[in-house]
């Protein structure tokens, strides 16, 4: 490394720190000046942010203080409740993860999140993302933090050719290059700022960029092109059915998914053909088949479909209903240890990812369950 690029790296370093102290945005983990980080709270704050965006988090990350308001705290809590203040935040591994990683923790480290890397590695859901955020910003050492945003970031700045998918290693290297001898947390949250609100993915406001003097693409319409990608996969295309049985009280079968995978520990309604099913659908069915019937009933079928899209695939889904009368419940055993009806007035209650929420609010639409 020679002098002149030493000397680039801490100008880059100091524009951009001097930036933030003035266009900083005002996020609820963050501490005001004189005030001491809470490692908890950043914690917290990084396993939400995974793949969700800072505005969605901030409501849940404020209730999770608000009820849980120490690691301790939380990894004595059942996470059944942690489950349900979770529901809606999606990628719901991540609460099982922060849970887990609460009780170690709360268990192993007398509640004190440990300050190295390799140890914040060993715990679930903490990647190398995740774990040098934490070491920069709850504990401001020097951490060569890098996301998203980052990436795009430095990929305009030194104009990469190579796609995002094959330059990794290369911006993490150039990245870490530019890393300031003090302020780290400042520092990756002052990129994390630049990448948020001036560098952003479509039509970056190079004009009022801090960093344009620095950026080999900035002010040319190039710049949005920026990181060049692979092309796309076509992600595959999935078929479900999705069973609404409802009781005469006008209650709704649910159970609780206790095995791996996606959903895990959450509230579902039973469903078979797209995931974890004895037979994948090839297409959505018009009408329900004794192969295929829940508990051997006549289901109908919803004429409106609904369409759901996940990371790596996108859901067909087919609600199928049955209404039980006084006929058909004397025919019903309930296995009760794997399932259970569920009064409206009580669905707050429960851990329901958003695709058994959007599923509820067609079948209230339609007054199944509206009393």
């Amino acid at each position: 490394m020679t002098k002149k690029n030493e000397v680039n790296y801490k100008i880059f370093s100091n524009k951009l720190l001097d930036w933030y102290d003035v266009n900083k945005r005002d996020l609820p983990w963050r501490v005001k000046a004189n005030q001491n980080i809470n490692p908890y709270h950043i914690l917290i704050s990084e396993f939400m942010l995974q793949q969700t965006l800072v505005v969605t988090v901030i409501p849940y990350f404020l209730r999770f203080i608000n009820k849980w308001k120490t690691i301790d705290d939380l990894a004595k809590a059942n996470f059944e409740e942690v489950a349900i203040s979770w529901s809606g935040l999606g990628y719901y591994r991540r609460a099982k993860n922060l849970h887990e990683t609460a009780k170690i923790i709360s268990r192993d480290y007398c509640g004190d999140i440990p300050r190295k890397k390799e140890i914040l590695l060993s715990f679930p859901g903490i990647g190398d993302y995740t774990a040098s955020a934490i070491m920069a910003i709850a504990f401001n050492i020097q951490s060569n933090v890098v996301d998203g945003n980052i990436e795009r970031i430095f990929s305009r700045l030194y104009k990469i050719e190579k796609p995002l998918e094959k330059s990794k290693k290369f911006i993490k290297m150039v990245s870490e290059k530019h890393l300031p001898g003090s302020r780290h947390g400042d520092y990756a949250q002052a990129l994390m700022d630049l990448g948020s609100l001036i560098c952003v993915p479509n039509k970056p406001k190079c004009g009022i960029c801090p960093m344009l003097f620095y950026c080999k693409v900035g002010n040319k319409k190039i710049a949005s092109l920026y990181p060049k990608r692979l092309p796309k996969k076509i992600k595959d295309q999935r078929y479900g059915i999705f069973f609404i049985l409802i009781n005469q009280n006008k209650e709704i079968l649910f159970y609780t998914n206790k095995k791996d995978g996606l959903f895990v520990n959450m509230d579902l309604l039973p469903s078979l053909g797209w995931y974890q099913s004895k037979f994948f659908l090839d297409h959505n069915p018009d009408m329900i088949t004794e192969e295929i019937a829940l508990f051997n009933f006549k289901w109908k079928i919803f004429q409106k479909k609904l369409f759901h899209v996940f990371s790596h695939f996108k859901l067909s889904c087919t609600i199928a209903y049955y209404q039980l009368d006084n006929n058909s419940c004397k025919n019903f055993l309930l296995d009760e240890k794997t399932f259970r009806f569920v009064n409206k007035n009580d669905f707050n209650k429960l851990a329901l990812p958003t695709l058994m929420k959007k599923i509820i609010k067609i079948i209230e639409d339609e007054n199944l369950i509206n009393y």
